[in-house]
């Protein structure tokens, strides 16, 4: 049994798979706090159009990671353009990153990080940003540990 999580980017053909896990990380991510994190109408299809048209973005990629020869996970990286509004320069975003619970364990999270800071080097980024819940202090660890720096702190207040 080889158990060596293999990193490629993904094609059309992984669109499900991708969009699958997509959704349990939105799933994830509104355990965490649903004040923050919302399902959209009709999240999936959503994912699935938006998905599409990133597949030809030549500014964004996305990786798949596999395991046993079945896809386990997924990275979206893509270069956004500067912004007045977050005071930002053009940067890489780190989007997405996620690694099945069963997958957890062989290194593929470490692998599929490293894969997504190459992309954004590819992409010519200077800086590669991500965003990550208050409650994943297992993604920031892994974070930590590739050399990320926390830069802001998001906060919510409820108006309700």
């Amino acid at each position: 049994m080889n158990t060596t999580p293999i990193i490629r980017q993904a094609t059309i053909n992984d669109h499900q798979s991708i969009i699958n896990y997509g959704m349990k990380l939105i799933k994830q991510h509104q355990n965490f706090n649903s004040l923050r994190f919302a399902e959209l109408d009709n999240h999936e299809e959503q994912l699935y159009k938006f998905f599409q048209e990133e597949f030809t973005n030549p500014k964004a990629v996305v990786l798949v990671v596999e395991l046993q020869q079945e896809i386990v996970g997924y990275s979206f990286v893509r270069i956004e353009e500067s912004s007045l509004v977050d005071i930002a320069p053009e940067s890489a975003w780190l989007h997405d990153i996620f690694i099945d619970e069963t997958a957890r364990g062989f290194g593929a999270g470490k692998l599929l990080l490293d894969a997504s800071i190459d992309i954004a080097k590819k992409l010519g980024a200077k800086t590669l940003m991500l965003q990550v819940a208050a409650q994943n202090e297992f993604a920031q660890k892994l974070f930590k540990s590739h050399g990320f720096d926390v830069s802001t702190y998001e906060m919510i207040m409820d108006l309700s």
